[in-house]
């Protein structure tokens, strides 16, 4: 089962929803931490199947944060998400990296202007647009498709199994896109509905960070125009990965996309 892949979470005093895997051991001096935002009805643990490992190995300590979905008996909305992102952000000494997937990805963005942020990379990245255009095309192209990311609201477990390939690329073997799959649900409804919508994300000329838009090759659930959108807001291009689907760190193929962002933090010098 994937849980044998996870590597062990410590405890730590950090705010409630926070966690720091034990990977500063591989820490170069000077080297930005990596602020690690998951996606929609994932947590942290989709960063511990491997790729958070490969990032510390290379010298960059990582910040695993886990979202709290439904903070004293309410629904959190993308404004909770990114006031615990800065939270984290607090904990950290020297430059952050925020690195994001799909929702995460739609929060790094929502990031840009903190001082501490040195840059961002965006995973599949929900656009500063929100998801209104993808989702109304999905809900014509693949309505079965659609109806389940819409309930990534239900508990985990609540997937359809014959869709679980959907969220991955060919070469994932199907008994693991299931466990996978598994895995997801209990978002806040609040965010979901929120995400949709047009999000107050600064653009490339007004934060002069850089950024990083990773998108992948067989993604259903995000498009390719919507990952280049996103690219030309923040001034770049979008690089695709061939051969993966939308959870891409948790792909066979997830070392060349960890290797692609680990050249890229180099460069960040």
């Amino acid at each position: 089962m994937p849980d044998t892949h996870l590597p062990p979470r410590l405890p730590s005093n950090l705010p409630e929803g926070l966690n720091r895997p034990h990977l500063r051991r591989h820490a170069a001096a000077g080297s930005p931490t990596l602020l690690f935002l998951h996606g929609a009805g994932c947590g942290g643990w989709v960063w511990e199947h491997g790729f958070a490992d490969h990032c510390a190995a290379a010298g960059y300590p990582a910040l695993v944060l886990d979202f709290t979905r439904h903070p004293q008996g309410r629904e959190a909305g993308l404004a909770d998400f990114v006031a615990e992102a800065r939270a984290a952000l607090a904990t950290v000494e020297g430059p952050v990296v925020a690195v994001g997937h799909s929702l995460g990805a739609l929060v790094a963005q929502r990031l840009l202007f903190e001082p501490k942020l040195r840059a961002a990379a965006l995973l599949a990245p929900v656009p500063p647009e929100g998801l209104w255009l993808s989702s109304t095309r999905l809900a014509f192209s693949d309505p079965r498709l659609w109806a389940e990311a819409a309930r990534m609201d239900a508990p985990p477990g609540s997937a359809q199994p014959d869709l679980a390939p959907s969220l991955f690329g060919t070469a994932m073997p199907v008994e693991e896109a299931r466990a996978w799959a598994a895995r997801l649900g209990g978002e806040s409804h609040t965010a979901l509905l929120e995400a949709q919508a047009p999000q107050p994300v600064p653009h490339g000329w007004l934060h002069g960070r850089p950024v990083l838009v990773l998108g992948a090759g067989e993604d259903r659930l995000i498009p390719h125009d919507a990952v280049h959108r996103c690219a030309l807001w923040h001034n770049t291009s979008a690089q695709f990965l061939p051969g993966l689907g939308h959870l891409m760190m948790l792909e066979p193929g997830w070392p060349d996309l960890a290797s692609r962002l680990v050249a890229w933090l180099h460069k960040l010098g």
